[in-house]
């Protein structure tokens, strides 16, 4: 696992910090992501990597996660940038091709040939029935001349 670079440590401890102040409980994993504006797999990855490094403590329950400062010194022993393609670049890849996917697969459905005669099937029907005129009948059967 490629631990974290100081930079990111600094900005998760930060997120940490305020949403612990802010709610007066240790934060979740989902709500650091949100507060920092990534996604829940990267936030997971960078807490992990924290949390071997000794910089963060997470508490799991049967319900969560929750994470906590254990020794923000720590963060001293990191790497002092990122290098090179991390788990960020692998993630947003992932995010990009499954997008592209999905609008291949809505293409395909969009294209079907048999959905499109259907179409045209009740569109022709719609119109027919808009062009009908059922034949006026006296409605008490005098279906007779009057005389004049």
């Amino acid at each position: 696992m490629q631990q974290p670079s100081q930079p990111q440590a600094q900005l998760v401890v930060g997120a940490i910090r305020v949403l612990q102040h802010l709610e007066h409980r240790p934060p979740t994993v989902d709500e650091i992501a949100a507060l920092l504006r990534f996604s829940k797999e990267y936030t997971g990855h960078l807490v992990r990597g924290l949390a071997t490094a000794g910089v963060v403590h997470a508490i799991k329950s049967a319900f969560d996660q929750r994470v906590e400062v254990r020794d923000e010194k720590q963060i001293e022993t990191l790497p002092p940038e990122d290098h090179g393609p991390g788990f960020k670049d692998e993630v947003d890849a992932f995010h990009k091709q499954f997008e592209e996917k999905q609008k291949k697969l809505q293409g395909l459905f969009e294209a079907d040939e048999r959905g499109q005669r259907q179409r045209a099937r009740f569109d022709n029907l719609d119109d027919e029935l808009r062009k009908f005129k059922s034949p006026r009948r006296d409605p008490f059967g005098d279906d007779q001349e009057k005389p004049s």
